[in-house]
């Protein structure tokens, strides 16, 4: 008897093999888009962990511009929770003869420490391992030579300059190779990393801490609890650093004054020598002037008494004229030695003195000093793990959506797929009940193949989510940034969750159609099903319509409404293919676009140069002159700072550029402001401040509201919101002078410097930027394209998945219309032979049924669109990075890619049915089955 079961059950495969595969492949795409969005984050996130793991990353970093000296280490010892502090140098350099800035790091012992690749690090002060993408330019035992830039007491951080090449690395922190943020030399942007044995600084005090914590290890890195409680160890230890900030500046002043002393002693001993020589030369010139003065008088007195001398005293007198002569001339000679030693001492002297007074006033300009305290994302050069964490963040972004709605679309689709195929098995399991089989016998049958056919789908959509998904997304981002390849893991449990998902889909539906089916006596079941029942329809109540409609169409309304479940089932199918084609498009033509807008239409300038604080009358001149050559086309000044706020789903520290033109009239020839929505141009005024689209978002501030910000002395800074500008790329704040003053209370003055160049290539205004670092009264240059860059990952990454997602609802648009199609086609065989026995061609019988196929598309379409545009809304809500917008605007691909795919699929679809209506046995359907 079970032999008789399973024999019919394979033979039911067997015949309905285009059903069974429909099911495969509907639960395949389903599990492999939910498997795969889902887990490819945690991947991601288990190989950060671990490679942070494996280097011991530091949790928070402290860096004070002043340096941590023996105290500062001190208190960050007793830092509570600690689980080890490591402290360090690091100094910005560029390699000699070029403009590629270098950042140099002092070997750690155990915390942050690198990764080596090839070679290995640094034993000896001459020895340097570069960073690994430095590999293919430079070889082992080749020497590499760097220029640093003096400090404000003259010295540098490094003792030598050139070292000798032993290893390439891997940072820890410096993840990126292609935007590892900004630097105090070369041209502005860090482009390598190297790393030294610690007594090749000058070891005076240490410039950096990186901090472990015990309550943090192992935790997800990128998990809320992790996230949470290093916002807390970073704001106690920032107020602990914070109130002793005088103390620090009286130290460091202290230090420096002990630094100074040496040189002025040398001054005062050389002044000292120089006076002491010159009285020795004038007290030997008084002596010989008295010593001709005597003879002088003894000649003289020989003469007045008219004595002729005897010839011996005579000659005495004429040597001692001689040697008188030659003592002078003697003293003459030294008197020009002197001049020109003097000279030159004199000149030393002064520059030395100028030198240390130089110093003196650079240090009474001296600001209380910054410590700050950075996580993984923030530290200078963290720019890469912002980027790793934000598309990991992305992926499970788009999981808690995507695949919910395909699954839902699948799901519909199967239960109507398994209805049909109960439906024509409906005269053999009556004859299975007749010969005495129970129902549930017959039923397992059709539980069996939901069952089979979905766990199979399922099974290879696991495998290819767990697989495939992972390395398309890495492969997104795998040349920009040093991380290991992706770890790939097993997760069982949403694993667990897609077979549940799929037994759901395709083997409850069975169990409750073939329940409800079976309460019929088998002589009911051994007759095929009727037909279902035609009705009016409202468009016959609306004579101007109906009375204007052919015979065919008439009969498409009449049929569309009576087959009311497959309607819907093809308009929600095509809706939820046509949603995520549409959402998909829409989000790559936002994201493509981006950078063209951002860069082209709304900021014309190409670099801000910012001065240093207290830039002398020489140094302002040169800088001057820079910005009058002909290679700059032309320039502003403004007053700029890097003001910052807590803010964002991972409450890191907000970089937001605040932007003062010393004239409001020029500003829109470097910046356009422009209102998003209404497309108006924003003017500054004295009613507020205009800030950033982005940044409005994120701090949740409407125009006519207030915002604080923190500035650059860690003070607060309350301003109000007078309009809000379409910006894309990184925060901004523009203020016109008057507001300036308001908010800051104090004078306009400006400080750096809107440039617009001749030549906007790249590759110019890096050797451009390059020209001004170089300037003594310049620090530093803020170049636009390091946003860009830092988001061409995120803005690739992003790509490849929605190109994924595209192909997959572009294969859901092939499985649901080619499924529905032919249920449509089977239920109406019988229909569709009789029209064609009454004489209408080939075509017509094809566009008969087709055509309820199109219209139906048509409308799933639209409404397609309505639903695409909620789920687009969402992803541009929920995925964008904290310093990002996506642009919302919809442009015409968006609609025509979803209606060409999902319009060709259906054309393709329509000559097959066509062919396989053009080749259907009219008889053989006809025939009685009673």
């Amino acid at each position: 008897m079970n032999k008789v079961i399973l024999k019919d059950f394979w033979q039911s495969i067997k015949h309905t093999k285009g059903q069974f595969i429909s099911i495969m492949g509907l639960m395949m795409i389903g599990a492999f888009a939910l498997v795969g969005l889902m887990v490819t984050g945690p991947d991601m996130r288990d190989t950060g962990n671990h490679y942070a793991q494996k280097l011991n990353t530091a949790d928070l970093t402290v860096i004070c511009n002043y340096g941590l000296d023996h105290k500062d280490t001190q208190k960050i010892k007793k830092t509570k929770g600690l689980q080890a502090v490591e402290f360090g140098y690091m100094t910005d350099t560029v390699i000699k003869n070029s403009q590629e800035s270098f950042r140099i790091f002092s070997k750690p012992n155990s915390v942050g420490k690198y990764e080596v690749r090839k070679g290995h690090l640094p034993t000896k002060s001459n020895e340097i391992a570069l960073a690994d993408h430095y590999s293919n330019k430079y070889q082992f035992g080749q020497k590499i030579t760097f220029t640093e830039k003096k400090n404000v007491l003259g010295t540098t951080l490094l003792k030598r300059k050139s070292f000798k090449i032993v290893g390439f690395v891997r940072s820890s922190q410096i993840l990126s190779n292609v935007n590892l943020g900004q630097s105090n030399s070369g041209t502005g942007e860090l482009k390598g990393y190297a790393v030294v044995d610690p007594d090749a600084f000058n070891h005076t005090v240490y410039t950096t801490a990186n901090l472990r914590y015990k309550d943090l290890r192992g935790l997800d890195s990128y998990g809320k609890t992790y996230t949470s409680k290093v916002k807390n160890h970073k704001r106690v230890l920032q107020d602990d650093l914070k109130n002793t900030a005088h103390q620090r500046k009286a130290r460091f002043l202290s230090a420096a004054g002990k630094k100074l002393a040496p040189q002025e002693k040398k001054i005062h001993e050389a002044e000292q020598k120089l006076k002491a020589a010159s009285h020795q030369i004038n007290a030997a010139a008084k002596q010989l002037a008295s010593q001709k003065e005597k003879l002088n008088a003894k000649i003289a007195q020989a003469k007045a008494a008219g004595v002729n001398l005897p010839p011996s005293a005579q000659a005495q007198l004429e040597r001692a004229e001689q040697e008188i002569a030659a003592e002078e001339q003697k003293l003459q000679q030294e008197k020009k030695v002197f001049a020109l030693k003097s000279r030159n001492a004199t000149k030393k002297i002064k520059t030395g003195k100028e030198q240390i007074n130089k110093a003196k006033r650079q240090l009474n300009k001296l600001a209380l000093p910054s410590y700050s305290v950075y996580n993984r994302r923030e530290v200078p050069g963290g720019e890469g793990n912002l980027v790793y964490t934000t598309v990991a963040q992305v992926v499970e972004d788009l999981a808690k959506v995507f695949p919910i709605f395909l699954y839902f679309v699948a799901a519909l689709v199967t239960f109507t797929t398994m209805n049909r195929f109960i439906d024509e098995e409906r005269i053999n399991s009556g004859t299975m009940k007749a010969l005495g089989y129970d129902d549930y016998v017959i039923i397992n049958k059709f539980l069996a193949y939901g069952f089979i056919s979905g766990t199979i789908g399922t099974i290879l959509g696991v495998y290819l989510g767990h697989t495939l998904m992972p390395q398309i997304v890495y492969h997104a981002y795998y040349k920009s940034l040093t991380i290991p390849p992706i770890e790939l893991h097993f997760h069982w449990q949403i694993s667990l969750v897609a077979l549940l998902l799929s037994w759901i889909s395709s083997v409850l539906p069975a169990y409750l159609t073939a329940k409800n089916e079976f309460r019929e006596k088998p002589a009911a079941l051994l007759l095929p099903k009727a037909p279902a029942a035609g009705s009016t329809i409202l468009l016959e109540k609306i004579p101007f319509i109906w009375n204007h409609l052919s015979f065919t169409h008439k009969v498409t309304a009449r049929n569309i409404f009576r087959y009311k479940k497959r309607m819907l089932m093809t308009i929600f199918g095509v809706c939820g293919a046509a949603t995520m084609l549409f959402a998909g498009f829409a989000v790559k033509n936002s994201i493509t676009n981006m950078n063209n807008r951002q860069f082209n239409d709304l900021i014309h300038y190409n670099m801000i140069v910012a001065q240093k604080p207290g830039i002398s009358v020489n140094q302002q001149k040169t800088l001057n002159n820079k910005l009058n050559e002909n290679n700059i086309k032309s320039e502003t000044p403004i007053y700029y700072e890097s003001m910052s706020k807590i803010a964002g789903k991972t409450g890191d520290t907000q970089d937001i550029t605040l932007i003062a033109p010393s004239s409001d009239k020029v500003l829109k020839d470097y910046v356009h402001l422009t209102d998003r929505k209404t497309k108006q141009t924003l003017h500054l005024s004295n009613n507020g401040v205009i800030i950033s689209e982005r940044l409005a978002t994120l701090l949740k501030v409407s125009k006519g509201g207030y915002l604080t910000l923190t500035d650059k002395d860690n003070k607060s800074r309350r301003m109000k919101v007078a309009g809000i500008t379409e910006m894309y790329m990184g925060h901004f704040v523009f203020m016109n002078k008057t507001q300036y003053q308001d908010i800051f209370k104090r004078n306009f003055k400006s400080n750096a410097y809107l440039v617009n160049l001749n030549n906007p290539s790249r590759k110019n205004t890096r050797n451009i930027a390059a020209q001004f670092m170089a300037l003594a009264g310049v620090a530093g240059v803020v170049q636009n394209t390091a946003v860009s860059q830092e988001l061409d990952v995120v803005v690739q990454s992003l790509n490849l998945i929605m190109l994924v997602l595209i192909v997959v609802a572009g294969l859901l648009a092939i499985v649901i219309q080619y499924n529905l199609t032919n249920i449509n086609i089977a239920e109406r065989i019988r229909e569709l032979s009789t029209i064609k026995v009454l004489g209408f061609y080939d075509n017509e019988v094809t566009m008969y049924i087709y055509r309820e196929t199109i219209l139906l598309t048509g409308i799933g379409i639209l409404v397609g669109y309505l639903t695409g545009d909620l789920l687009y809304r969402y992803i541009l809500y929920v995925v964008p990075p904290d310093n990002v917008m996506f642009n919302p605007a919809l442009s015409a691909p968006s609609f025509l890619w979803p209606l060409g795919v999902i319009g060709v699929i259906t054309i393709i679809l329509g000559f097959i049915v066509n062919k396989k209506l053009k080749d259907l046995d009219m008889l053989e359907a006809l025939k009685s089955v009673d």
